[in-house]
């Protein structure tokens, strides 16, 4: 259940940044990316022995960015700043 509050919190913070941002794709793909660090980061110390469920909801998340945006340059920067946050 929580997963799933993540999906939908996830991409409605990202429909939010994209406006208020004017869809500007580097600091939307960072502060989405950082946002998404922090989630997932979150979930894994959450449930440690299993971490498929925190995975998959954000390759889910991952996945329907992309298919709203089609911008690789917005999924690169995302997936970059992940792995920083």
């Amino acid at each position: 259940m929580d997963n799933i509050i993540a999906i939908g919190l996830g991409l409605a913070l990202r429909s939010v940044i994209d406006f208020v941002t004017d869809s500007d794709y580097r600091l939307t793909g960072t502060l989405v990316g950082l946002w998404e660090g922090f989630v997932l980061s979150h979930f894994l110390h959450k449930n440690p022995r299993n971490p498929n469920d925190a995975y998959l909801a954000l390759a889910t998340r991952f996945v329907i960015d992309f298919l709203l945006t089609n911008s690789l340059v917005r999924f690169a920067l995302t997936g970059a700043w992940t792995l920083v946050g």
